[in-house]
C-alpha cells in the first residue's frame, strides 16, 4: 500500500458508512445553509454535495502546484521551502503541494457515490418517482464527469494516474491489478476521461444535467438565489471540448457544438458569453462577483464562508495579517500587457501596501475582509468556448474566423449584420457567426478587443507576399491562441496544461521553455532550461 492510499483511507473512514441508509443520513450543514436546505425528498443531494466538499479542499492547492512553474507567478522570500521547491522545478516525496491525497480523495467520494446510489436505486425500485428519477440519473452524470474532470486533472499535473472505479472502503495496495489500472500517459488519461463521459457507468453518460433550481425551488425554479447551485459541476461540452483539442482531433464536432451554444445563449441573453464591449470595464467582476458572474461563468468550485468553506488564495496571493505574503506576480509577466489591457492592472494583478499582488479573486473590497477566503475558483467560463472556437476553425483552415475572435471580434471585422450578409467569404465563415452581431451594444468584438488588449499579427494568407505552407500558418495561430491563454487564464490552475498540449501537437518543449523560463534569474535559466526540455516538465510523486 503506497503512501497516497494510506492517506486517503485515513479519511474515508471518517465518511464510509456501512449502509446505503445511514449514507443518506449524512448531515448538509457543513455545505449549505440549513436554513435553506430544501431536503425534503432524498438524501441523494447532499450526498453529491459531500462529493463537491472534496472538490473545495482540493481547488486551490492545483492551482499553487501548476501556476507556480508557469510564467505568471513567483514565490516570495517568506513562502515556505516547498513552494520553492515547485517553482525550481524540484521533485520530493514529502512536498506538501505536491501531494495528490486531496485529488484522489475526489474520486474516491464519486466512486462511493455512484455505489451507494446504484444500491439505493435498486433498493427502493419502482417507488421513485419520475421526477427523482431524472435527478438521480442527473446526479449520476454529474459524478461520472466531475470524476473524469479530476483525472484530467491529474493527466495535467503528473502525466499520469492510477485509475480505479473501486470505492476503496479497505486497504488495498496500489499494485492490485484487479482494483487499480496505472495509466502512464497524459493520453492514456484523455482517452478514459473520454470514455467515461461518453460511455458512462451502468447505462448513464456523463452529458446530464441536474437543474438544482427545479429541487430547491420548485415554485420559482429561476430564483437568484438558487442559480450558483448550476456552476457546481464541470460542464459536459466544456470538458469534452478541452479533451478533444489535447487529443488533436474533433475539430468539426468542437464548432458545431460550440457555435450552437453561443447562438442558442444570445438569444437567451445578449450579454453572456459574447465578449462585448459591456465587458471592458465589468471584466474583474468574473472573479470579484465572489460566487458567480453570470455573463462568464459556466462551471466554478464556488465557497461559502458562512458554512466553514474557505480556501487560502487570498491569503497566498495578498497580504492578510497575521498571514504572511507568500506568492506574487513576476515582473517578466506583467510585461506583457499593455496599460489600456483591462487583464492587467485591473485584475492580475494589483497594488498593496507597497507591494504587487495577484488581483484576481479578490478584485474589489473582499479581500480587504480577512474573514471571507471564499472567492470561487472557475473551471469553465465563457472565455472557453471562443478560444476552442478560434482553435477549432484554425485547424479547420477557416482563418478568418480564427484570426477574428482572437482579436477586434466578429464586430470588429461586420459592423452589423449587413456588413456580413454582404462581405463575408462563405468558404470561411459559417452563416452562424451573424449572429454574433445581434444588438449594437451587445456585438462579440473579440478575446482581446473586450479588455482592449494588444491584438496579436497573424500571416495572412491573402497576402501578395505570403510564403507559410497551411501547416505553418496553423502553427502560428495555435501559438498566438496559446500566448492569448497564457494573459487570460493566469492563477487558474489550467496554463500548464494548455502550454503542455500545445508542446505536445508540435513535438517541441521549448514552446513551454521560451514562455516559462525568462521569469527566472538570469543564472537559473539554464538549469530550468533543460528541465523543461528534458521531460521534466511534470510533478514527480511516487504513488
Amino acid at each position: 500500500m503506497k503512501k497516497i492510499f494510506k492517506n486517503i483511507f485515513v479519511v474515508l473512514m471518517a465518511i464510509s458508512f456501512a449502509g446505503c441508509d445511514s449514507y443518506f443520513n449524512s448531515d448538509p450543514s457543513d455545505i449549505i445553509n440549513s436554513d435553506d436546505y430544501i431536503g425534503a425528498t432524498s438524501e441523494m443531494y447532499s450526498g453529491y454535495l459531500g462529493i463537491i466538499s472534496k472538490m473545495q479542499a482540493a481547488g486551490d492547492q492545483m492551482i499553487f502546484m501548476s501556476d507556480i512553474r508557469a510564467d505568471f507567478l513567483e514565490p516570495t522570500s517568506d513562502a515556505p521551502e516547498d513552494l520553492w521547491q515547485m517553482y525550481y522545478y524540484n521533485n520530493s516525496s514529502t512536498n506538501e503541494f505536491a501531494d495528490p491525497v486531496d485529488i484522489y480523495a475526489i474520486i474516491i467520494a464519486c466512486n462511493d457515490y455512484m455505489e451507494k446510489m446504484f444500491a439505493y436505486r435498486e433498493k427502493i425500485g419502482d417507488a421513485m418517482d419520475s421526477s427523482t428519477e431524472t435527478n438521480y440519473k442527473a446526479l449520476i452524470s454529474g459524478a461520472i464527469r466531475i470524476k473524469a474532470w479530476t483525472y484530467f486533472k491529474l493527466a495535467q499535473l503528473y502525466g499520469e494516474a492510477i485509475y480505479f472505479d473501486d470505492p476503496v472502503t479497505e486497504l488495498k495496495d496500489v499494485t492490485d491489478g484487479t482494483t487499480f489500472v496505472r495509466l502512464n500517459s497524459v493520453d492514456e488519461i484523455v482517452d478514459k476521461c473520454l470514455d467515461l463521459i461518453d460511455n458512462g457507468v451502468n447505462g448513464i453518460d456523463g452529458t446530464l444535467e441536474m437543474n438544482w433550481g427545479d429541487w430547491l425551488d420548485p415554485e420559482n425554479p429561476t430564483d437568484g438565489q438558487y442559480q450558483h447551485w448550476n456552476y457546481i459541476t464541470p460542464d459536459w461540452l466544456c470538458l469534452r471540448c478541452e479533451l478533444l483539442v489535447n487529443k488533436n482531433e474533433g475539430w468539426a464536432w468542437i464548432k458545431e457544438q460550440i457555435l450552437s451554444r453561443l447562438v442558442e445563449t444570445f438569444y437567451e441573453d445578449p450579454y453572456r458569453y459574447s465578449l462585448n464591449a459591456g465587458w471592458t470595464n465589468n471584466y474583474y467582476r468574473i472573479f470579484a462577483e465572489g460566487t458567480y458572474y453570470s455573463r462568464s461563468s459556466v462551471s466554478s468550485i464556488i465557497y461559502d464562508y458562512t458554512n466553514n468553506q474557505t480556501n487560502d488564495l487570498i491569503t497566498y496571493f495578498g497580504h492578510r495579517a497575521p498571514a504572511q505574503y507568500l506568492i506574487r506576480p513576476t515582473t517578466y509577466a506583467m510585461s506583457k500587457y499593455s496599460d489600456s489591457d483591462r487583464r492587467g492592472r485591473y485584475c492580475n494583478f494589483l497594488s498593496q501596501d507597497g507591494d504587487t499582488v495577484v488581483g484576481k479573486y479578490h478584485a474589489n473590497y473582499r479581500w480587504r475582509q480577512p474573514y471571507q477566503s471564499d472567492a470561487s475558483i472557475p473551471l469553465y467560463r465563457g472565455h472557453d468556448y471562443h478560444f476552442w472556437l478560434a482553435e477549432a476553425e484554425n485547424h479547420l483552415g477557416k482563418y478568418e474566423p480564427a484570426g477574428t475572435l482572437l482579436n477586434e471580434g466578429v464586430a470588429g471585422r461586420f459592423p452589423d449584420q449587413g456588413e456580413f450578409d454582404r462581405n463575408n467569404d462563405p468558404d470561411q465563415w459559417d452563416g452562424r457567426y451573424r449572429d454574433f452581431l445581434l444588438h449594437r451594444s451587445y456585438n462579440n468584438i473579440g478575446i482581446e478587443g473586450c479588455v482592449n488588449g494588444d491584438f496579436f499579427v497573424l500571416s495572412d494568407p491573402t497576402a501578395e507576399d505570403y510564403n507559410l505552407t497551411e501547416e505553418e500558418r496553423i502553427k502560428e495561430y495555435d501559438l498566438a491562441l496559446l500566448d492569448a491563454m497564457l494573459l487570460e487564464y493566469p492563477a487558474e490552475g489550467r496554463v500548464m496544461g494548455m502550454m503542455y498540449r500545445m508542446a505536445t501537437r508540435y513535438n517541441d518543449m521549448s514552446i513551454i521553455a521560451d514562455r516559462v523560463v525568462p521569469k527566472y534569474p538570469v543564472a537559473m535559466q539554464d538549469e530550468i532550461r533543460s528541465k523543461i526540455m528534458n521531460g521534466d516538465f511534470f510533478i514527480k510523486w511516487d504513488l
